[in-house]
């Protein structure tokens, strides 16, 4: 009976050594992340009535905090041009008018969640993945018009990425900034056309980015002892 529960002992002591040692060989969860991100930006508005008219130049950088590998919160900002062409007298799009653009500034503050746990590839939690689709959204404010208008929106998106290495990822994210604003025209004949301004919510300015960015991730959370449950 000795002998059944000696053998007993030395293989509950085996399986938790290679425990603690799988353990210590996974790779720890980066918390904080910085990124830089450039693309392309377009508007729907008074002066363009469909996506992808006009389209011009948008760059940025993001800083993020990882909750967990499915939340996060990450505060953004943005700059690039927003064009079109000048209106007629009736307050539409005149196909033969002079070009405009309008350089806006950005910045907004936005949740994050993943579809799938993301992080670097573990061999002991095949549920974690290096690619993850997720959507996003939260405030934000725009300056125009060489900063002398600002207007709040509201952004939303989805978007794409995927970690290269432990502390490297890249992602792609279409962004959609609903403006509380109907003047991101310079032109002021597009401004208020339909006498809606004050009085339909939904009388507001879309401005959407197509981004590509490259993020560093660092900041490794400290690993909690299974056993101990103490941080070291």
């Amino acid at each position: 009976m000795q002998k059944h529960q000696r053998k007993f002992i030395l293989c509950l002591l085996g399986v938790l050594l290679c425990t603690a040692q799988a353990y210590a060989q996974r790779v720890g969860r980066n918390q904080v992340e910085f990124g830089l991100q450039g693309g392309m930006m377009y508007y729907v508005g008074d002066a363009h009535p469909k996506m992808f008219q006009d389209i011009r130049e948008a760059y940025g950088a993001e800083l993020s905090y990882l909750f967990n590998r499915r939340w996060s919160i990450m505060l953004q900002g943005t700059a690039g041009r927003l064009a079109g062409r000048a209106a007629t007298e009736q307050g539409l799009p005149d196909p033969n008018g002079a070009m405009w653009t309008n350089y806006v500034v950005n910045i907004d503050a936005t949740a994050r969640f993943n579809f799938l746990p993301y992080g670097i590839s573990d061999k002991y939690d095949l549920r974690i993945k290096p690619f993850t689709p997720y959507i996003f959204a939260g405030i934000g404010m725009t300056m125009h018009q060489q900063f002398t208008k600002f207007a709040a929106y509201l952004p939303v998106g989805v978007g794409f990425r995927w970690m290269c290495s432990e502390h490297l990822s890249m992602y792609l994210a279409w962004q959609h900034n609903i403006c509380f604003t109907d003047d991101l025209e310079p032109d002021p004949r597009y401004d208020n056309i339909h006498n809606l301004n004050g009085s339909n919510i939904l009388n507001c300015d879309l401005m959407s980015t197509i981004q590509f960015g490259i993020v560093f991730e660092f900041a490794k959370e400290k690993k909690i002892c299974k056993f101990c449950e103490e941080k070291y």
